[in-house]
């Protein structure tokens, strides 16, 4: 029974690589391709100024588009908030964590965004995945543009639905998926509504109206919409005077909010199914109160004051003046192509003083590596004036800055 061994001698040889092995290739290959990333740890912030290391650099990378992250009347919500009901929420919201914080901060995001009600989540990448694996399974169809954030790739992997990408922006192509994918499950239009890397805007009303005439819901993600566009900063869909039950907006507090956390705002029926099915809202401890405080304050400070989206409006317009550039958000991308040469630019900028990062692949689709300015009503005209001679200055950059999509 069984045979006699056979001897170790005469057994095939077989290459072994280990674990580390694996993983340092895969650093090289990285690194080959000039992808590699690393951290840069700033020692302090003053508004629109950064220390790194012993120098002060003008940041233009940061998404604090509104300049509220330092604003006295979040700070003192949040101080107030951790004084009354400490540091941490404790459990996840279907257990013990959600607290009247929540349910203030979720009504009001609700009035502000002219929804039924909202869904507060703990970061823009959760809400996307959460919407998307919340909503739908397997048997529907994802129809995503090709640019959208990698929150909602990841979401609609997860999903496990059906996927189609359609040419960015490219109505058109959308309706023929539309009409040839046909399915018996839900169907879902996915979009941004100000795209994060190419500073454009989606069509919004086109995409809607594909949406009632499909019958499908849009889902859009208006991260970088929020804060800057719309009757008190409530964004492009705002802007647009955009509402329906087939709208889902998803917004994130930590940029143009100067706070943290996310929400979805939406009809009540798809926020209860959320509420049940979005893993990244069920299974992850709920926001702690003094981010929930800082986020209420920023949407009351908003509809209050009204002068700090009205100077983000006059920088945008101001930098494209200055550059030549017919910009349609406070995001303004320099195409340069290369990812080596985007890293040489931003070194350039950096030894003359501004924090302007390179965005490289996979952020980015290859060949298109770039310089992303983002502006913030916190920057003064004498800071965009340097930028902008900086940049003159580079004859690199300004043949690449004449040919950005802004």
């Amino acid at each position: 029974m069984g045979g006699a061994a056979v001897p170790s001698a005469l057994l095939p040889i077989m290459s072994v690589t280990s674990a580390f092995e694996l993983v340092y290739d895969r650093l090289d290959q990285v690194r080959r391709l000039g992808l590699e990333r690393h951290l840069r740890h700033h020692d302090a912030v003053r508004g629109t100024r950064v220390k790194l290391g012993d120098r002060w650099l003008v940041n233009f990378s940061s998404n604090d588009y509104l300049g509220l992250a330092q604003h006295p009347h979040l700070t003192a919500a949040a101080i107030t908030a951790v004084s009354q009901h400490g540091t941490g929420s404790g459990a996840s919201r279907l257990v013990t964590g959600s607290s009247h914080l929540h349910q203030q901060l979720e009504t009001a995001i609700a009035a502000w965004k002219g929804t039924d009600t909202a869904i507060a989540f703990n970061s823009g990448y959760q809400a996307n995945q959460g919407v998307l694996v919340g909503l739908s399974k397997g048997g529907d169809r994802l129809f995503y543009d090709s640019l959208v954030h990698a929150s909602l790739r990841d979401g609609i992997t997860l999903s496990r639905a059906s996927a189609h990408a359609f040419p960015h922006n490219d109505a058109i192509a959308l309706e023929k998926l539309l009409t040839t994918q046909t399915c018996s499950g839900l169907r879902l239009i996915v979009t941004e509504s100000v795209f994060s890397m190419d500073g454009d805007l989606a069509p919004l009303e086109t995409l809607l109206a594909l949406a009632k005439r499909h019958d499908c819901l849009l889902v859009v993600d208006e991260a970088h919409g929020v804060g800057v566009f719309g009757p008190h900063g409530a964004g492009v869909c705002a802007h647009l005077g955009l509402k329906s039950p087939r709208l889902i907006q998803v917004g994130t507090c930590g940029k143009a909010l100067g706070s943290f956390g996310a929400y979805v705002a939406c009809c009540d029926p798809i926020a209860q199914l959320l509420r049940n099915r979005a893993r990244s809202f069920i299974y992850t401890t709920a926001l702690p109160p003094a981010a929930i405080a800082a986020t209420h304050a920023a949407i009351e400070l908003l509809q209050a004051d009204p002068k700090p989206q009205q100077q983000l409006w006059h920088n945008r317009a101001y930098l494209q003046s200055l550059l030549g550039l017919d910009l349609s958000s406070q995001i303004c991308p320099l195409i340069v192509g290369n990812a080596r040469d985007a890293i040489e630019m931003s070194a350039r900028l950096l030894q003359e003083g501004f924090w302007v990062q390179a965005i490289r692949p996979p952020t980015v689709l290859q060949g298109t590596a770039r310089l992303r300015l983002s502006l913030s009503a916190a920057h003064t005209e004498t800071e965009i004036e340097a930028l902008a001679e900086t940049i003159a200055s580079q004859p690199t950059l300004i043949s690449h800055s004449q040919k950005a999509n802004c």
